[in-house]
């Protein structure tokens, strides 16, 4: 037989495992799940995956373990198991809002946007205030090409947390892509007035001007973002262009 916690082979006879010490016998399903949660808490990904797999063989119906399992997929780079993990879970509760995010995250990270868009968008059907699946949903549609569904749920996540800042420069990529210079400005100016050392938002913002014709603004926004980044090319080009 093999040790559940570590795979040695160990012979029938042995009553603790030779590799790891730990006891061979059958245990309770809750200490299987503490001890998983305990390797989690160590880093150890690999080992508290066997043991969820040891609880998810005895109670395939266990969503806890289920969908930390599906997780620790997740972090493994094996996002295939990780979305039929998560989809196991969904079986069991179709409205496991979790699940439904995490689900979503999976298919992003694998590419499959329009997958990743449906989750999140059923998700958002059951709680619209769901701040983290505003945010994907808008950066899926974003690159679908879906501007004006990125930049509602955008605009719906900054309402909600006025703080995120990543949302908000999502946000204003966002209008800037559909041309809206004016709504673009305001909130890379925003961020620019909230995070005054991100050098991106200033070069962003000087680019906004730049399309309003705003040509001072844009050369002030164009030097503070090289002040602080100064081998950027970028706004270096930008500048000359605008010095000539």
């Amino acid at each position: 037989m093999n040790c559940t916690f570590c795979d040695f082979e160990v012979a029938e006879n042995f009553n603790f495992c030779p590799s790891c010490s730990q006891p061979l016998k059958t245990r309770p399903t809750d200490e299987y799940l503490l001890i998983a949660f305990r390797s989690l808490a160590e880093g150890n990904l690999k080992a508290a995956a066997k043991q969820l797999s040891v609880i998810v063989k005895r109670e395939p119906s266990h969503r806890i373990a289920l969908k930390t399992l599906g997780n620790i997929y997740f972090h493994l780079g094996d996002l295939d198991r990780a979305i039929r993990t998560y989809k196991s879970v969904l079986e069991l509760d179709p409205q496991y809002k979790d699940a439904l995010y995490d689900l979503g995250v999976a298919y992003y990270y694998r590419g499959d946007l329009n997958d990743s868009a449906q989750f999140f968008r059923t998700l958002l059907r059951i709680d619209p205030q769901y701040k983290a699946a505003l945010y994907r949903l808008g950066l899926a549609c974003f690159h679908l090409g879906l501007l004006d569904e990125a930049i509602t749920n955008l605009s719906r996540c900054v309402a909600l947390a006025p703080k995120n800042i990543m949302a908000r420069y999502h946000l204003a990529v966002a209008f800037f892509s559909k041309g809206d210079w004016h709504q673009a400005a305001r909130e890379f100016k925003t961020i620019t007035l909230k995070t005054p050392e991100n050098s991106a938002s200033h070069y962003q913002l000087g680019l906004a001007y730049k399309e309003l014709g705003q040509m001072k603004k844009a050369v002030a926004a164009f030097k503070k973002a090289l002040e602080l980044e100064p081998e950027n090319e970028r706004v270096k080009r930008e500048l000359g262009v605008l010095k000539k």
